[in-house]
C-alpha cells in the first residue's frame, strides 16, 4: 500500500496514476495471502480486472503494442484463458528468506551483515518474446537504473526503516494493521486480508523468528 504515497512521481509519468490508486481500501478488491513458511503473495488481479484493463501490470501498455505476444498467447491457451492471464499478470510474491518476485522483475537481497543487504535485480526476459522483453529490459531502466524513478525512492523508505530500527523504540515497530480482519480464504484455504494490511509482514517475520529461535 505504500505505492501511491511512495511513487507518486513514478504513477504520474506514466500515466497510470488513477488507475493504480490503492488509497481507498474499500473499494479495491485486492488480497494478500500468508503462504505458510515465511512466503506471502500480493494478489492485484482482482483490482486489474475491476479496472478492465490488460497489461495494468506492465505499464499499463495497450495490446496493440505487443501484437505478436497477444496473437502467441491466444494461440498457445485459447482467448478466454490467454485474455484473463494478460489482464491479472504474473505474481507478486515474497519467497522467504529473501527472493522477491515482482511481476517480471526477479530480486535478490544478499546480506552482508546486521545493517548492510545487497539487493541484486534482473528483469525477466521471455523466450520467444521479444516484443515483452524490449519493454522489460526499458521498464527496468526507467524503474531501477541509477537515474530512475522506483528504486530510489524505496531505497529512501529502507533507510528511513533502518534508521528507525537503529533508534531501539519498540513501539514504533507496530505491524498490528488488519489483525482483526484476516479471514481464511474459501478458494485458497490462506489466512488472507486486504492489500493495506500487515498479513504479509507478520508472516515473513513470524516464520524469520521461527527458524531463528529453532538454530538457537
Amino acid at each position: 500500500y505504500h505505492v501511491v504515497t511512495t511513487h507518486a512521481s513514478l504513477l504520474r509519468a506514466t500515466g497510470v496514476a488513477d488507475s493504480l490508486a490503492f488509497n481507498d481500501e474499500k473499494g479495491d478488491p485486492s488480497l494478500i495471502r500468508d503462504w505458510g513458511g515465511g512466503h506471502t503473495e500480493l494478489d492485484f488481479a482482482p483490482r486489474y480486472r475491476m479496472m478492465g484493463m490488460p497489461f495494468l501490470w506492465f505499464g499499463g501498455t495497450s495490446p496493440k503494442k505487443l501484437p505478436n505476444y497477444v496473437a502467441a498467447m491466444r494461440e498457445a491457451y485459447g482467448e478466454d484463458v490467454a485474455n484473463d492471464r494478460m489482464m491479472d499478470g504474473p505474481p507478486h510474491a515474497i519467497i522467504f528468506p529473501n527472493l522477491f518476485l515482482a511481476e517480471l522483475n526477479i530480486t535478490y537481497f544478499y546480506p552482508v551483515s546486521t545493517n548492510e543487504v545487497v539487493q541484486y535485480y534482473t528483469p525477466m526476459l521471455l523466450k520467444g518474446a521479444p516484443e515483452i522483453n524490449a519493454r522489460a529490459i526499458r521498464q527496468t531502466e526507467g524503474a531501477m537504473g541509477p537515474g530512475s524513478f522506483l528504486l530510489p525512492e524505496d531505497a529512501c523508505m529502507a533507510e528511513r526503516n533502518q534508521l528507525g530500527l537503529e533508534a531501539q523504540y519498540p513501539e514504533w515497530l507496530d505491524l498490528r494493521r488488519g489483525m482483526g480482519r484476516e479471514h481464511v480464504d474459501a478458494a485458497s484455504g490462506l489466512l488472507s486480508s486486504v492489500v493495506s494490511d500487515e498479513t504479509t509482514n507478520r508472516a515473513f517475520w513470524r516464520h524469520y523468528l521461527s527458524v531463528m529461535s529453532e538454530a538457537a
